[in-house]
């Protein structure tokens, strides 16, 4: 490799670098599978749970979870097991830690990966914890409405699979057994490859689009909302509180939780987006 090309890897990295700073926000906890979230049944699906931006298509390590179960459609919850495994990072040409789990459907019916987080601090100086939750569908619609029963979460009032483009959803924010009267709920699709600064939207002055990126929609004093997705692949919805603060490394730091709702919108011609960290990475 010669200097031009080390230089170019080197201004790369202070970018992201710079984004990570400037969007701590930006770090998300995902749990998808490929090449959509259907089953059927005794045919297992494997899932995919790791960290990064998600709109930048940037990949990180992630802690082991602290706890990972399956809502089965009659409501029953039950542990499911983390594998480790590699993810591929385009943005720094690196393998990142991971898991996957997989789901074994034995009836029909609506299931969901619930996975918490372990506490990570990001480079705004935020300690977060992430609940995260990833509908499965299994031919027969039944138990979609389910919860994970996490202190943050989104409960479903549009069935959350089968969107196609500009397919809309409706929810409720639930914290601590009440609806949230207050906050904001952000939706994002997940890059199927890491973006390059070029490659990246631009608003007529040449400057990053974030609000193409991420899309932001208030709550109603009841905790409602609505929002769409306006081109197929894996999307997620997401909504956080403050929650006081914690210590961390001998340090007190804010702490505020995320609830991530990971929803899929099919393509109109059966073209799947192919998630390039995944590969061969199986």
């Amino acid at each position: 490799m010669d200097f031009k090309q080390i230089y170019i890897k080197f201004l790369v990295l202070c970018f992201f670098l710079f984004l990570s700073i400037k969007k701590g926000g930006c770090y998300k906890v995902f749990s998808i599978c490929l090449p959509d979230n259907y089953g059927k049944i005794n045919t297992a699906k494997k899932f995919y749970i790791g960290a990064g931006e998600p709109a930048f298509g940037i990949i990180y390590d992630l802690k082991p979870p602290l706890s990972a179960f399956i809502v089965y459609p009659n409501s029953v919850e039950k542990r499911t097991y983390l594998l480790k495994t590699q993810f591929f990072d385009q943005a720094f040409n690196m393998q990142r830690t991971g898991y996957t789990t997989s789901i074994l459907p034995k009836s029909k019916g609506d299931y969901y990966l619930c996975i918490e987080s372990d506490y990570v601090l990001l480079n705004n100086g935020t300690l977060m914890k992430f609940f995260v939750k990833t509908p499965f569908h299994v031919v027969e619609d039944k138990g979609w409405d389910n919860m994970c029963g996490f202190p943050l979460e989104i409960k479903p009032y549009t069935r959350p699979y089968g969107f196609v483009t500009h397919g809309v959803f409706w929810g409720q924010v639930w914290y601590r057994g009440m609806p949230l009267e207050n906050g904001e709920v952000t939706v994002e699709k997940f890059s199927p490859s890491f973006l390059t600064k070029e490659e990246l939207p631009k608003d007529s002055y040449g400057q990053i689009n974030y609000p193409y990126l991420k899309k932001v929609t208030k709550l109603s004093k009841n905790g409602f909302f609505i929002v769409s997705f306006e081109s197929p692949g894996w999307w997620v919805i997401s909504v956080k509180v403050r929650s006081g603060e914690r210590s961390y490394a001998n340090q007190m730091y804010p702490l505020e939780l995320e609830q991530l709702f990971w929803v899929y919108v099919f393509p109109q011609q059966n073209n799947f987006p192919k998630y390039e960290y995944f590969y061969p990475f199986k």
